[in-house]
């Protein structure tokens, strides 16, 4: 496409967008038509069961700045108020970030031994800084990394930007931005091009600058060079600039699931407000003339209509009274609720049996296969939260702390990178059986399969606190006294040997 196109292309989106649309849809189709039939893929085909299927030709970009505001708001209603994707969102933040991902320093020295000098400053620096880490002085660091993984999933992006506060132990902290802060009402700054809100060079996408807004007052715009700025989302396709929420594909099912279970229960409830229906050869409708009528506390008089315990009500000749007969919800409801929220789970993400608290069925290997699953999906959501968020907060610190004085590591600005080795332990699982994977993960560790720092992280634990741990327990258990016995190996494979082995003592 030439400069010229491109520029009267730009002229009628601002005028017209739906003609714009237009034009790309036939620019598309013509290109399509000059190469001929024979070129196209089945699935591109058009025939009469998918002639309707029509689709809006243009970048990504453009999709997510059309689509995201939409979305973002919609996924924000669900999860307000449709408990499914309340637990959905609440799982993912809780099974990726916890009550906080774990650091821990792996300082080195030039020789590749662990800087234990510099670990244990880093570490206690890290410490005192997390409890200051929010600009606005409101949250402690591991709040903040939850509410960025919620940002995460229900907006498709977190934004923060770094500020430097005199006054705190390190003069770093974070200002927390939602998505919708980032504005197209300002002007390109550093000479790229400004879309969604983000300045960036069109030849190289590197982005340059992010212009913030509030929502409420787009007057006033911040513009913020990007080296200031994390951004993070879920990259699906190069030059992306913004993200979406992963719930997108899930939003319609909701909507539907939730306006479906809600005409089934308004149905039940007003189906159960009728007791009896009189069946009566009255056609004129007669009957409000011999309606009983009773006195209530206030001196009202009003119709006695509804059948209370231990009142007879004497018919006419020719009356019946049928008592109604409730069938709502029919059989058919639960079932296909289930199947709705098996779809749901799909589009989510989160396991069945997560989303919706129903564990029926499940036994050992079932369950195990679910937790599998889930650690195998969570891993790379980690690893991208980890990346994406703590390791350039970390960096940003760890530079701040030195150029403060807080930290004295040497020649830190010649090679940064002995300081920056590190660990950040996601949260674990509750084992499903613990006596049996307890079992296994000792023969793993007795055959060399696995070291036991694998299986500590594999819980969510860092081996050094659970040894450190051990030994203020037996510090202390010896300074009152105490003395455990480990119990017998056939006590413990089998606890029922209790009995057997004191009958023979």
């Amino acid at each position: 496409m030439t400069p010229l196109s491109r520029f009267i292309d730009y002229v009628v989106e601002q005028v017209s967008p739906a003609r714009a649309a237009r034009r790309q849809y036939y620019r598309a189709w013509l290109q399509g038509s000059r190469k001929g039939k024979r070129e196209q893929y089945a699935a591109a085909k058009s025939h009469r069961l998918s002639g309707g299927w029509t689709v809006v030709p243009g970048g990504l970009n453009d999709l997510i700045a059309n689509s995201g505001p939409a979305i973002r708001q919609r996924v924000r209603q669900l999860v307000r108020d449709f408990p499914y994707f309340a637990r959905a969102i609440n799982c993912v933040v809780d099974y990726v970030v916890g009550p906080g991902i774990m650091f821990q320093s792996r300082a080195v020295t030039e020789s590749g031994d662990l800087n234990k000098a510099a670990i244990t400053a880093i570490e206690d620096s890290w410490k005192w800084w997390k409890e200051e880490a929010d600009t606005a002085g409101k949250l402690h660091f591991d709040e903040i990394m939850r509410l960025m993984k919620r940002q995460d999933v229900e907006s498709g992006e977190f934004i923060l930007v770094k500020a430097y506060p005199k006054g705190r132990y390190v003069p770093f902290s974070l200002s927390l931005y939602e998505a919708d802060w980032l504005t197209e009402n300002s002007n390109p700054k550093f000479g790229g091009m400004l879309k969604q809100g983000i300045e960036y060079l069109e030849a190289t996408g590197e982005v340059l600058a992010y212009h913030l807004s509030d929502p409420d007052d787009y007057r006033n715009v911040t513009v913020v060079r990007a080296s200031q700025v994390i951004h993070g989302f879920d990259t699906v396709r190069p030059q992306q600039l913004r993200g979406v929420s992963p719930f997108a594909p899930a939003v319609i099912l909701a909507d539907d699931l939730e306006n479906y279970m809600g005409a089934e229960i308004d149905a039940a409830k007003l189906a159960a407000k009728y007791l009896a229906f009189i069946e009566t050869p009255d056609p004129a409708g007669m009957q409000s003339g011999r309606l009983t009528y009773e006195e209530n506390s206030e001196g009202v008089t009003k119709p006695l209509e509804e059948m209370e315990n231990a009142i007879i009500e004497y018919l006419q000749p020719g009356e019946r009274v049928d008592i109604a007969k409730h069938e709502r919800p029919g059989t058919t409801f639960q079932p296909f609720v289930k199947f709705v929220l098996t779809m749901l789970s799909v589009g989510t993400g989160v396991p069945y049996e997560l989303l919706t608290g129903d564990y029926q069925g499940l036994n050992f290997s079932t369950a195990r296969i679910c937790r599998n699953d889930w650690s195998q999906m969570l891993r790379p959501i980690a690893v991208r939260h980890i990346r994406q968020f703590c390791d350039p907060v970390f960096r940003a610190f760890l530079d701040m702390a030195v150029l403060s004085g807080r930290i004295t590591l040497p020649g830190y600005f010649n090679n940064p990178r002995l300081y920056w080795e590190r660990e950040w332990q996601p949260p674990g699982m509750v084992a499903v059986d613990p006596l049996r994977e307890s079992k296994s993960q000792i023969e793993s560790i007795d055959y060399g399969l696995k070291s036991q720092q694998e299986v500590a992280r594999e819980r969510g634990r860092d081996l050094e606190d659970i040894y450190r741990e051990i030994k203020a327990a037996r510090d202390m258990a010896k300074e009152y006294g105490l003395e455990f016995v480990k119990p017998s190996t056939a006590v413990s494979n089998n606890p029922a040997a209790i009995n057997k082995e004191s009958e023979e003592e």
